[in-house]
């Protein structure tokens, strides 16, 4: 009767988080439950509104990358590897990266674009497990990269597909910040580090990728600010009109 009572005590609690119905047994069943539900609870508070008056120098931008075998969750396309690094004004405080598992194989030309192989990845973490770890390592950050769009789809897919759960945490892509402040199309992440003289030693590598990113946006930063857009606030004004 102790047992059932504690059971539906935790249903409630997890219903308060917003989890659908139908999901609930995917957190009340095994041992990491009660772990899985203080992460769940701290994602929920990703959706809390931010000051937009902070000026840009002291928000915690967290620059994120990610290593897929395609283009589309949707498809059945995977994450391979997974890197982040916590900067406040420009400064790389603190760096996190994992390889991922994946459930199929690694298709041929990914491995030669990425250099991932089969053997890298054989005794590193399920995209489940790996999940929980990046998402804690990024929270409470400026979410931040160059075509961003492209790892934020994956984070959601999965992370709705595992944890039937939403995240919306506050974001900004580079590409459009270049373009902003050169006056000119920049599509691609490799003509943005041409033009700043930017070298990325281990390109289409997340870690390497994040490295890169992080000094470019130290670079974009320091031109933002000569162009008197020193808050939150500014930088979404300043992009709204392009």
């Amino acid at each position: 009767m102790r047992e059932r009572h504690r059971f539906w005590q935790r249903a409630l609690r997890l219903l308060s988080l917003e989890i659908p119905r139908e999901a609930l047994s995917a957190f009340l069943d095994g041992e990491h439950s009660l772990h899985q539900e203080m992460w769940l609870r701290s994602l929920r508070k990703e959706k809390q509104q931010i000051d937009i008056t902070i000026p840009l120098a002291e928000v915690p931008f967290v620059i994120i990358d990610m290593e897929t075998t395609g283009f589309s969750p949707q498809q059945g396309d995977e994450i391979l590897a997974m890197a982040a690094a916590k900067t406040l004004n420009g400064i790389v405080k603190e760096r996190y990266f994992t390889l991922v598992c994946p459930e199929k194989a690694i298709p041929p030309h990914i491995s030669a674009l990425t250099g991932i192989q089969a053997k890298d990845v054989l005794h590193a973490p399920r995209l489940r497990e790996a999940l929980r770890s990046f998402l804690s390592f990024i929270h409470g950050g400026v979410m931040i990269g160059y075509h961003i769009g492209h790892d934020l789809s994956f984070l959601r897919h999965f992370l709705w597909k595992y944890y039937r759960t939403k995240w919306a945490a506050h974001f900004f892509d580079m590409q459009p910040m270049v373009e902003m402040i050169l006056r000119c199309s920049c599509p691609t992440f490799d003509e943005a580090l041409q033009y700043y003289e930017i070298l990325c030693q281990k390109r289409h590598t997340a870690d390497g990728d994040v490295e890169a990113m992080a000094k470019l946006w130290k670079v974009l930063l320091e031109e933002l600010k000569q162009r008197n857009i020193e808050t939150l606030r500014d930088l979404y004004a300043a992009l709204s009109m392009r």
